[in-house]
């Protein structure tokens, strides 16, 4: 017997997910596009998987994970990293995991926008990105352009941050 999900997604009494196309819950967030396409309700609480798409130039600042490793694979554009003391730059095909614990931070370097798949393990995160983002109405970037947050938006995500396990690094 099959239980339809969110927008799409499936999943079966044996355990089984599944996430068709453009399935998922779309959400604009910090002036990219994350689509939480398995949560820890489908994992067990393993992991859960979204997928992104970050225009040119937009920057993600140092942070720190204390619940979850992450595992970046990129599918199209060019990432910079930072992590720990190391930077580097990461192309579609490439996977980059960084573990828990580790400050990173990235920058989309290509001229077209980068798209990118995260998986966070354990899941959980992804209540972050729910918290810190607003519905998006359509798979691609926002409509209006990213301003950087003011004071109180920094506290909020802070605050939620601190919620998640994860903190400015």
């Amino acid at each position: 017997m099959m239980q339809r999900l969110k927008r799409g997604l499936m999943a079966d009494p044996q355990r089984i997910a599944f996430s068709p196309q453009q399935a998922g819950e779309a959400w604009w967030w910090f002036g990219g596009l994350a689509v939480i396409k398995m949560t820890g309700a489908q994992t067990e609480g393993h992991y859960s998987l979204v997928e992104l798409l970050y225009p040119p130039n937009l920057e993600v600042p140092m942070h720190i994970h204390s619940r979850e490793d992450e595992l970046f694979h990129l599918l199209e554009g060019k990432i910079r990293y930072r992590i720990g003391a190391s930077q580097f730059e990461a192309a579609a095909g490439n996977t980059v995991f960084v573990p828990r614990g580790i400050p990173h931070g990235f920058i989309v370097t290509s001229p077209k926008p980068a798209r990118y798949l995260i998986v966070y393990s354990p899941a959980g995160f992804e209540g972050f990105i729910r918290e810190s983002s607003r519905l998006a109405s359509s798979l691609g970037l926002p409509p209006d352009p990213y301003a950087p947050p003011d004071p109180a938006e920094i506290q909020r995500v802070t605050t939620l941050l601190t919620k998640y396990g994860s903190s400015w690094a």
